[in-house]
């Protein structure tokens, strides 16, 4: 009887343990969903207006938030201080590898590591001129946990073409605040 109990129990636990991981994981990748909706959803190139970047900031970490809103506060400005006669510090697309941006999000999986919450996001862009190819690729989205919720945190850039953009979004925005534009 005792051994029935103990294995009903075990049972219970496993179940109830399995499915707060499922749980998390569902969070996790909408989280990264919602994410790539409102950046799918923003036209502008370069780095966001400020009313972009709040609407990004439920689904955003702080420090993330915080690196957009001193890029824009450079990018501004650089703006003025060039009278707009020169282009903007970042041109293109800033959340993705390709310059022209993404049409969709394809899929997301999430990757094993042990160092940060990451996934790869594979991304499509359908060229709407020339040879209307599709153009695909995967980024990947780190996120953390902040006010019991789960954002992204920083992306990482990962097309293989020339001339794309590559690396940590953090990294690029660091540079633009950090930038010399006389």
């Amino acid at each position: 009887m005792r051994r029935a109990y103990f294995i009903i129990c075990f049972a219970i636990i496993l179940f109830l343990s399995c499915s707060s991981t499922h749980k998390e994981q569902d969070d996790k990748i909408s989280a990264i969903n919602n994410f790539y909706k409102a950046v799918l959803a923003m036209k502008n190139d370069g780095i966001p207006e400020k009313t972009d970047i709040e609407k990004l900031s439920p689904l955003i970490s702080i420090s993330f938030k915080s690196l957009l809103q001193e890029a824009r506060k450079a990018e501004d400005r650089y703006y003025h201080k060039k009278k707009g006669e020169v282009p903007p510090l970042i041109e293109g697309s800033l959340f993705y590898s390709l310059f022209e941006g993404a049409d969709k999000v394809t899929s997301v999986t999430q990757e094993i590591n042990t160092d940060k919450i990451s996934y790869l996001i594979e991304l499509e862009y359908r060229d709407r001129y020339g040879k209307k190819e599709k153009i695909r690729w995967q980024d990947r989205a780190v996120l953390v946990m902040e006010n019991n919720r789960w954002v992204v945190n920083d992306l990482e850039r990962l097309g293989k073409w020339p001339f794309g953009a590559k690396g940590k979004l953090s990294d690029t925005l660091k540079n633009v605040i950090e930038a010399k534009t006389d």
